[in-house]
């Protein structure tokens, strides 16, 4: 009889101990979270006229193509070490907002538009650039020529993986897709810092159009990163091998 009650109270035990084993999946796992970050730091830099001065402190990012004499292309920097390492990316959203003030107004158009991720390779301009010291003169060897990177240290959004929106009406544009969300992962695997670099697609003949800056006074104006990501629930052999551990351990309790 002793024996028996004694069997019972393990088996309760183990009932206990393994109710939260089953809901483990549940609770770490499927549910999607979404954080909405803006820049740490950005600012534009000028090939073809006043490559030595910084822009850091103004309200725009100024982005204008003239031939090959000028290129005005910005740098934008988030920070995703907020996130758990590991958080798995699972979408992203990256917007910047057109206003006035830079060298001209023209038209967005999806053509014009390139953006670009930069990677954390030797020789390119770091990941922990300062807004207020960055130029022409001063950043890494991933710009090439008048609206040429080299594609070996930079990530592009704009080919088949890639969900580029351009529309000049509403004055947004966006980058998403599969490349966006990779090249995320990759970074905050390095420890956070992403850096886009926006620019005009081609060396157009004097266009260009300006994006709010994170200076900007209207909120709405400033770049935003949007990731959606989870945290992967436990592989099912960890499962597996948790539960036969608990199960040796009512064996000897019994025992």
């Amino acid at each position: 009889m002793y024996r028996a009650m004694k069997m019972l109270r393990s088996l309760c035990w183990l009932v206990v101990a393994m109710a939260p084993l089953c809901s483990l999946p549940r609770a770490l796992g499927q549910e999607i979270q979404t954080n909405a970050f803006i820049p740490v730091a950005d600012t534009f830099v000028r090939f073809g006229v006043n490559q030595s001065v910084n822009y850091g402190t103004l309200d725009y990012l100024d982005i204008f193509a003239n031939g090959t004499a000028r290129d005005f292309f910005a740098y934008v920097r988030f920070d995703l070490s907020g996130l758990p390492l590991d958080a798995q990316l699972v979408d992203a959203n990256l917007r910047l907002t057109k206003v006035t003030g830079g060298t001209r107004n023209d038209t967005l158009t999806t053509g014009r538009l390139r953006i670009l991720g930069l990677n954390d390779v030797a020789g390119n301009t770091p990941q922990n650039w300062d807004e207020l010291t960055l130029t022409f003169d001063t950043r890494g060897a991933e710009w090439v020529s008048a609206n040429t990177f080299d594609p070996s240290r930079v990530t592009s959004f704009d080919d088949a993986l890639g969900n580029e929106v351009a529309d000049n009406t509403a004055g947004i544009a966006s980058i998403s897709g599969t490349n966006l969300v990779n090249f995320l992962s990759s970074r905050l695997a390095a420890g956070g810092l992403a850096t886009f670099i926006v620019d005009f697609a081609t060396t157009e003949g004097g266009r260009g159009f300006a994006f709010g800056s994170r200076e900007n006074t209207n909120s709405a104006a400033r770049p935003s990163l949007t990731v959606a990501w989870l945290i992967p629930e436990p592989a099912l052999p960890a499962l597996i091998t948790l539960g036969g551990l608990m199960f040796l351990v009512w064996r000897r309790r019994f025992e």
